[in-house]
């Protein structure tokens, strides 16, 4: 038996295992099953990596067309409203825990880079799509609209939750307006992310490594005065092998393995894997911490100055058929 949160703290779990390449029915059960495990140890949420679901992409940054493999992992894409999902809000629901899910969306075989916060109910609570994707994630992903700027929802027993994905962390005026919605807790979702010295010199920028993910969530960890709770999934020789990831300069090795959980004055809560390790990283999370730096620091209160700078927001969905307003 796991040992009980301590009294008034939140216990999250991050995630940190290797995604089911190009199996939906498989990552459908992977993702129930560390759901029931996080649960087990007394998890009032649990956080999954950047498109745990089918697993990330790792081939569109040496081969950005590749028609066989994308209409595959098209095949493989989670569907907003479909039994799989549906399966995925049960077991949240069965198990009285919170779950921040990253996947690839297909929306009428469109593809987008989507998280949705999954309440202890059951209930898609927040869902959102990465509203730029980086660079050659471009070539099979489409971007959020306004809808997705509101990305923090109040969850009961849990606290007020929000979400980005990756590299969303690099955007100083997305991180603003998810600090304006009163974080609590935020889930970074992350790809594999190997250690910079894992690179051949010039191949790779420092911001693109394990490094890079823990500097950009550890800043949102600070300026957001709220607990960061960092999951990311991991390729080992068998995803190399599964999309032909040998021959590049970006996934073609192994590892990637970076989760943690960060405190809101910055400093880690966890302790490391291995990279190549699956597992839960756990933290009890005490909100007291949470008031202790903003009487320091709080960006978007009294260490803010609206009268000289300030930020415009249109969080209104843009559909592709609409009426002329």
């Amino acid at each position: 038996m796991a040992a009980k949160p301590k009294p008034g703290t939140v216990r999250v779990a991050a995630v940190q295992a290797e995604g089911c390449y190009f199996d939906l029915p498989a990552a459908v059960q992977k993702t129930c099953d560390l759901i029931v495990e996080a649960a087990g140890k007394g998890c009032d949420l649990v956080a999954f990596p950047e498109v745990w679901i089918p697993q990330y992409p790792g081939w569109i940054w040496q081969r950005p067309i590749d028609f066989e493999m994308v209409s595959e992992y098209m095949k493989h894409s989670l569907k907003r409203d479909s039994q799989e999902m549906r399966t995925i809000q049960e077991c949240a629901a069965a198990n009285n825990i919170a779950v921040c899910l990253g996947y690839s969306e297909n929306d009428n075989d469109s593809l987008y880079l989507s998280q949705s916060i999954i309440g202890k109910d059951g209930s898609i609570r927040m869902h959102r799509r990465k509203i730029k994707p980086t660079h050659v994630e471009r070539t099979i992903y489409g971007e959020g609209s306004g809808d997705s700027l509101m990305n923090v929802v109040d969850e009961p027993d849990v606290g007020r939750v929000g979400a980005l994905s990756c590299w969303e962390h690099s955007q100083p005026l997305l991180r603003y307006h998810t600090y304006s919605q009163g974080e609590q807790i935020h889930v970074a979702a992350w790809p594999p992310m190997n250690y910079y010295s894992s690179f051949p010199a010039g191949s790779a920028l420092w911001s693109q490594c394990r490094e890079g993910a823990h500097n950009l969530s550890t800043t949102h960890a600070i300026e957001g005065n709220c607990f960061v709770v960092l999951a990311s999934s991991f390729y080992t020789e068998k995803g190399i092998e599964r999309m032909k990831l040998g021959d590049g300069k970006l996934y073609h090795i192994g590892g990637g393995g970076c989760a943690c959980i960060i405190g809101p004055d910055g400093h880690k809560l966890t302790q490391d894997l291995e990279e190549e390790e699956e597992g839960l990283v756990i933290a009890d999370l005490d909100f007291d911490e949470i008031k202790k730096v903003k009487a320091m620091l709080d960006v978007h209160g009294h260490y803010s100055r609206p009268d000289l700078l300030w930020l415009g927001v249109d969080k209104r969905e843009k559909k592709q058929v609409r009426a002329e307003e």
